[in-house]
């Protein structure tokens, strides 16, 4: 049983900072035991507070606002492979402080290997400006048989290491409990933990590549068995692929990758071996998944690399060897080779947890894994031991002159974007566009005195034409005009959505970006939000089957605040809600649903905002400066947009290319403001109650009458990624687009389409109800925006 304080640390480590009341609110426990709780957990060093001063006449004492302190330790976790040792600092709330990832010679001796090990640690530490004494615990993954005494038994990667005390010669280095654990284990443990076996209870966790192995997860914990060798039964599952030297023998390639990459080409002789080799490992999983009926089969290693070729026909090929009517969840890693160092930061965490919470600790925080592949340092081959690890991992640290130079167009109330560019460590802002002064006094308050500043968009690309990337976010009806001028100036584009706000102008953005080849990438950050991914995992597993209906309630509480006090409530510039708050959830439908609207009708009325007759202009403002809880009912409303010709509810029934139907609903005078989904699928529904931490999504499976409690509950952990952390997310993705070309969870032509049935559904619901269709988007255009707006001779998709 977790004690007041354990609860408390955990509420405000995933909730974020509260007050004594907030607190005891969202755990349940009195306020003087929230009390005694925190002043332990402040004199432990893990939380502390600050004295927030209520404004007004009737100001009474100060709150106090309780946060969690990340920083009091941090643990590390290690993977110490044949070719590469990857080396991952997180502090305890998960945040990837530093991560290395350093080539390793195979012939590197026992010893200099762990020499390695020290310098690497001692390396990655110092580049996060941490000590040994910061450490609480490390956990440690390497390849063989580790003995229930933590001891290594069986190693072929690291014979030296065998029968011998490695995680306490590493435990006396650094002062700090460390733990040996089997990689594989290391990699279920971080599927489980976070990956594509999240909450599920039993898993097989299957990886191929250079070799195969196995392991489990039985009961919710890793299963190790009495000789800590359950995993083993790779070796016998798996017998009729595994070659003399214990690995996979690859005919057309040296490894599973190259053989992949040459199928993708065409390759006859490619395909031909994936095929064998399928129809040679399908007994084997068939075999492991009716001995353990786990509730998910996980394949990592190399081929999972290759999922969304290789997973449909292995599914139709392990199905095919099952005789009773069973078919197991079979789906690809999501964590690929980050998935062992990723499990021994979870082993790590666990160790600390214990040691200051006790047996029963806190419950483990995620991984916050975008920001481990942002720390993410390379380095040359180690030849051997200290100095040249250390010299490795010091080249391999990003430096700030690798930073892009980017520009800010609008720098309004989404103008905070630009500090998400200096928090991903990719950018920094140098210039800010905006027509009025107090929006370029804004730019120099966010950037600070050294950015340049210019008037309009056109004076920005004129002073700054060398600018390495730029972030629009003016007001919507601009969206179109800004984006073609840098496009076709060669300045990749993050636009914030929607792209645009008519029909021909969202078509002319994307017409622009093919022609000039410049990278555009449009804003849709929801589809970073946890509920919404863990929604598209659940439907992904196959959990509810095939997708059929989706539906969605927003309530938009904030509405008259948000939407009806500028620009936002006149359709000369925004044509409507349905499209301007809208766009965000019309993608997220068909993201889930897995199509685009081909035919729309809606329904929609003025209903409430446009008898308020209090208007006043508040274009010298931003919505931070009229915002209150306290604007309640919606008819008190005060200070309204002068003009007010925009809907504040609608209704939309859309019918997807694919045969989904789905339906949407906004309204902007609920007290409350949060967003329903429901999907139905041919095996089950979803639904998510609530959209951020504290929230669950709950999936139906059995026929039953009303049943509140699901067959499955799966709570929604925003980990850093709720709404405004997602745009985090989505500049950071951004920014690696433009770096490295790295496809995007985000997509121009779905952000077109997004609008395009916004547009419609807003003619309809101004028509009475007339049905329209959804024009799709040009066959030219649709192509080389699936190929990740790379040259047509490339295959990688969007």
């Amino acid at each position: 049983m977790k004690t007041p304080s354990v609860l408390c640390a955990m509420a405000l480590r995933d909730l974020g900072p509260r007050t004594v009341s907030q607190l005891a609110k969202a755990t349940g426990l009195s306020r003087p035991t929230v009390e005694a709780a925190l002043s332990f957990l402040t004199e432990l060093g893990l939380a502390g507070h600050e004295e927030l001063t209520p404004g007004g006449r009737d100001a009474g004492r100060p709150a106090k606002v309780f946060r969690f302190i990340a920083g009091h330790g941090c643990v590390a976790g290690i993977d110490v492979g044949l070719h590469t040792m990857r080396v991952m600092v997180a502090d305890l709330a998960g945040d990837v402080r530093n991560y290395l990832e350093v080539p390793l010679p195979t012939d590197l001796r026992g010893p200099d290997r762990l020499r390695t090990l020290v310098a690497l640690l001692d390396q990655s530490l110092e580049a996060c400006a941490l000590e040994r004494g910061d450490l609480l615990a490390i956990g440690v993954a390497v390849s063989g048989i580790v003995g229930v005494d933590g001891r290594l038994t069986v190693s072929h990667i690291l014979p030296a290491w065998t029968d011998l005390d490695i995680a306490g010669q590493i435990s006396a280095e650094f002062g700090c409990p460390a733990r040996l654990e089997n990689d594989i284990r290391s990699a279920v443990l971080a599927e489980s933990h976070l990956g594509a076996a999240r909450l599920a209870d039993t898993v097989v966790y299957v990886l191929a590549g250079h070799r195969v192995a196995v392991s489990l997860i039985v009961g919710g914990k890793v299963h190790k068995g009495r000789h800590s060798a359950a995993g083993e039964v790779g070796a016998l599952a798996f017998s009729q692929i595994i070659g003399s030297d214990g690995g996979i023998e690859w005919t057309t390639g040296q490894t599973a990758e190259d053989v992949f990459a040459q199928a993708a080409t065409g390759d006859p002789k490619s395909v031909a071996e994936i095929d064998s080799f399928i129809q040679r490992i399908a007994p084997g999983i068939a075999t492991l998944a009716l001995v353990i009926d786990p509730d998910v089969v996980v394949l990592g290693g190399g081929i999972s690399r290759a999922g969304a070729r290789i997973m449909p026909a292995l599914r139709q090929a392990v199905n095919g060897q099952i005789k009773i009517p069973i078919q197991p969840k079979l789906v690809a890693s999501e964590l690929g080779a980050e998935s062992v160092v990723v499990g021994a930061v979870v082993s790590a965490l666990g160790m600390a947890g214990e040691d200051i919470y006790g047996p029963a600790g806190a419950s483990l925080p995620a991984i916050n894994f975008t920001a481990a592949m942002d720390a993410k340092g390379t380095g040359a081959v180690v030849e051997a031991g200290t100095a040249q690890a250390a010299q490795a991992a010091k080249a391999a640290q990003p430096t700030d002159a690798a930073a892009l130079r980017v520009g800010i167009v609008g720098v309004g109330a989404r103008g905070s974007l630009g500090l998400k560019v200096e928090a991903s460590g990719l950018g920094r802002i140098v210039a800010a566009a905006d027509p009025s002064a107090a929006g370029r006094q804004r730019a120099l308050d966010l950037f600070g005195p050294d950015i340049t500043l210019a008037g309009d968009h056109r004076e920005l690309i004129a002073s700054q034409p060398k600018l390495d990337a730029v972030v629009v976010t003016s007001p919507d009806d601009t969206h179109a005009d800004v984006a073609v001028d840098f496009l076709q100036a060669g300045i990749p584009v993050y636009l914030e959505k929607p792209v645009a706000t008519l029909a021909h102008d969202a078509d002319r953005v994307l017409q622009a970006a093919a022609d000039t080849g410049t990278k555009l990438y449009v804003g849709h950050n929801m589809r970073h939000m946890a509920v919404v991914r863990l929604m598209r995992d659940i439907i992904a597993r196959g959990e509810i089957g095939d997708v059929k209906a989706v539906w969605c309630r927003h309530f938009v509480g904030n509405g008259g605040d948000y939407y009806f006090k500028d620009w936002h409530a006149d359709r000369k510039h925004s044509t409507g809600l349905l499209l301007q708050k809208g766009a965000h959830d019309i993608d997220i439908i068909h993201w889930l649903a897995g199509g685009y609207t081909k035919n729309v009708v809606a329904m929609g009325d003025l209903a409430v905002y446009g008898d308020v007759t209090d208007r006043r202009d508040n274009s010298q403002q931003l919505m931070t400066d009229w915002f209150s809880m306290e604007n309640w009912p919606p008819l008190s409303q005060r200070g309204l947009n002068p003009v007010i010709d925009v809907e504040d509810i609608s209704i939309v029934a859309m019918t997807l290319d694919n045969g989904v139907l789905a339906s949407y609903e906004q309204c902007h005078f609920t007290p409350d403001y949060w967003r329903n989904y429901t999907v139905i699928g041919t095996e089950g529904r979803l639904e998510n109650f609530g959209d951020g931490n504290g929230g669950v999504v709950r999936v139906w499976n059995r026929r039953t009458g009303y049943s509140a409690d699901a067959d499955q509950s799966y709570p929604i952990i925003e980990d850093g990624q709720g709404h405004g952390d997602a745009d985090l997310l989505t500049v950071t993705e951004f920014l690696r687009f433009v770096i490295h070309g790295e496809a995007t969870q985000t997509s121009p032509v779905a952000a077109r389409n997004a609008v395009m049935t916004a547009i419609a559904a807003t003619e309809s619901l101004r028509h009475g109800a007339q049905p329209h269709t959804v024009a799709p988007v040009p066959e030219d255009l649709l192509r080389y925006f699936h190929n990740n707006q790379n040259p047509p001779s490339t295959t990688q998709p969007n």
